[in-house]
């Protein structure tokens, strides 16, 4: 690497390291005894929730380790500087048959602009369906509080992002999105912001990313004396830092198979200012450039540990397509299945 870009490379490593090793100060909480998370849960103290879902079946088949291993359009929602990995155009389109009968579903789409940057847009919305409405009091005396009716609510969210390479090797991107959350007659709205860095070492395809998710101030939903929080609620603030790397294939650490066979691995560090860090793992075995199979796994997770997915990679008429599938295993709720079309060129 020439020497003028040893700063750069410099201040990446630093960055990395820092945020491994700093709790945001607003996680700070005090031990509650017996808590299997090590005394740190702030569960139920931050609004919108929805943005820990992860979008995309693949990210979601890797046990989330995506940080630094993805880099297409649906990066967009884990990290900006992600989306400098589109060639040309991309775009891609998530579902998700969610927890309790909800529906989760996202799209992202991106172009490259030589000279310029990159840059996404992303839309995603959590549909909650038709809840039975119920009254305090059980008007008919027959132990049945229900109404009848219904009323329903949903999560929704907007957002642009811009990354840029200054290197061949070191890329940096934000993003801005507005968020809006309903349930009823009350709901509300707040902007937040992205940054992420992916770094490509240079040796057996290593890349080191990070990226620092829904910073924003406090939301408050009852602003009225109906309130029991004057001081509203945090946003789910999210870091993430991972390393992936070429385990199999060209540009590996076992550098048999050619083109025919690769395999990749990821590993990812998570702290968020509601819950005690976490860590996941993720493989991608990959046949041919077109045929492959993804396992993950998350540590100091209750429910949805394990993962597994499969992907189809067709060119067709000179678009790059790729179908995938993810699911999460869960002991006590439905698993979740997730389904994602991604298409650049």
């Amino acid at each position: 690497m020439p020497i003028a870009h040893r700063p750069l490379r410099l201040a990446a490593l630093t960055a990395l390291a820092s945020l491994a090793l700093v709790r945001p100060s607003a996680a700070q909480d005090v031990p509650t005894p017996g808590d299997d998370d090590g005394g740190f849960n702030r569960g139920g103290r931050t609004a919108f929730q929805f943005l820990k879902i992860g979008v995309g079946a693949r990210q979601a088949a890797l046990g989330e380790a995506s940080v630094a291993l993805v880099r297409d359009a649906s990066s967009a929602f884990w990290n900006p500087a992600g989306i400098s990995g589109i060639e040309r155009y991309a775009a891609s389109l998530s579902y998700t048959a969610w927890l309790g009968g909800t529906r989760y579903s996202g799209a992202a789409a991106g172009a490259r602009f030589e000279g310029i940057g990159t840059f996404a847009v992303a839309i995603a919305a959590l549909d909650y369906g038709d809840i039975p409405e119920a009254v305090v009091s059980d008007p008919d005396g027959d132990g049945d509080a229900r109404t009848g009716g219904t009323f329903s609510g949903g999560d929704f969210m907007a957002g642009v992002s811009y990354a840029r390479e200054f290197t061949d090797r070191l890329a940096l991107g934000v993003g801005v999105k507005y968020l809006h959350e309903s349930l009823w007659e009350h709901g509300a709205g707040t902007v937040a912001f992205d940054v992420g860095t992916n770094y490509d070492v240079g040796y057996n395809g290593i890349r080191l990313a990070m990226a620092a998710q829904n910073l924003g101030g406090a939301v408050q939903f009852l602003a009225d004396s109906l309130t029991d929080r004057t001081e509203g609620y945090d946003l789910p603030l999210v870091f993430r830092v991972g390393v992936s790397g070429n385990v199999l294939g060209p540009d590996a650490f076992v550098g048999v198979g050619g083109g025919t066979h690769r395999l990749v691995c990821a590993i990812e560090a998570i702290n968020t200012n509601d819950f005690s860090e976490r860590l996941h793992l993720g493989a991608e075995y990959t046949f041919n450039e077109l045929f492959s199979v993804r396992g993950g796994y998350r540590v100091n997770y209750a429910e949805g540990n394990w993962s597994l997915g499969a992907g189809l990679s067709p060119t067709i008429s000179g678009v790059q397509m790729r179908f995938d599938y993810a699911y999460v295993g869960y002991e006590f709720l439905d698993a979740p299945h997730r389904f994602t079309v991604s298409f650049a060129y």
